[in-house]
């Protein structure tokens, strides 16, 4: 296992902020996973995977981050099942799979993200999610010291979340419930979706994926954020994306506390003009003022 001691954070999220942490693991094994966290005693710890829908102070954290980006096992099981490590990536797992023939991971190419967060978070785009393909969960439960496997209708997946707490709760794998299709369209359409999200989100600035979930089906976040006027917020070196007004984006240089302000602004802003109360889907690790994080709190 890799440890790195006061380590920053900002190189671990796709929004290239974070101050440091005490420590930084990176278990190679499944195994080395498990004793990790089973071994803290009281310490606190974080588990991150690909470090997107994560704002993470820029003052820091004290404790232990663990990466789980070294776990990227994918290994088909059956004709119709992938299982894949907490570490696999979404676009390499959604990939991997249609190669494969595999179909139902077409969502999930543009998702910058792992199995483990994806899993927690009920990661979803293109009218699908995590819980209309995942057949079985497997965590470690960190109070119990033991790996716990749950069916799909035990894991309580709702609209960008489950029951699992991810303080508690670190995931070491799932299995997907995925079709055999004929390739060459399950390639093709995976494509597609790729393409889209190259065409309509912010790529070429560093950010932390959607900012707010959706507030009904039939109105998205980012419209009402459009028809609201955020396009033109910003704050410090922060800023709404021009391109899609659900995504903050880091302009260089932008703090924690600037990102934190400007989501809580924008929060405000579409809450004044329709009545409505969005609520960001990111987490947040680390210190941060109740002003910062009036936005997270429901």
């Amino acid at each position: 296992m890799d440890e790195l001691a006061n380590a920053p954070l900002a190189r671990y999220t796709t929004l290239k902020i974070g101050g440091n942490a005490r420590r930084v693991c990176h278990p190679k094994t499944i195994d080395e996973l498990v004793q990790l966290v089973g071994q803290m005693n009281g310490e606190p710890w974080y588990v991150i995977g690909g470090g997107s829908n994560l704002l993470i102070s820029s003052e820091g954290f004290d404790g232990s981050v663990i990466r789980t980006t070294d776990l990227t096992e994918i290994k088909q099981i059956s004709e119709s099942q992938l299982e894949a490590a907490a570490g696999a990536r979404l676009p390499h797992l959604a990939k991997f799979a249609a190669q494969k023939g595999y179909s139902g991971l077409e969502f999930a190419v543009g998702i910058p993200g792992t199995v483990g967060g994806g899993v927690i978070m009920n990661a979803g785009a293109h009218g699908s999610c995590m819980a209309n393909i995942v057949d079985t969960v497997t965590y470690f439960d960190s109070e119990a010291k033991k790996l716990v496997t749950l069916k799909n209708d035990e894991v309580g997946f709702v609209y960008r979340k489950c029951k699992l707490d991810p303080q508690k709760h670190v995931i070491v794998s799932a299995v997907f419930n995925l079709p055999h299709g004929e390739a060459e369209e399950i390639v093709a359409k995976t494509k597609h979706n790729e393409e889209y999200r190259m065409r309509t989100q912010p790529i070429g600035f560093p950010n932390a994926g959607s900012t707010f979930k959706n507030p009904d089906p039939d109105r998205s976040a980012g419209f009402l954020l459009d028809k609201s006027g955020a396009k033109n917020m910003q704050e410090g070196k922060a800023a709404v994306s021009e391109l899609h007004a659900n995504f903050v984006v880091n302009m260089g240089g932008a703090t924690s506390h600037d990102v934190a302000n400007l989501v809580g602004r924008m929060q405000e802003m579409v809450q004044e003009q329709f009545h409505v109360r969005m609520l960001p889907e990111w987490k947040t690790l680390g210190k941060f003022t109740d002003e910062e994080l009036r936005a997270w709190k429901s």
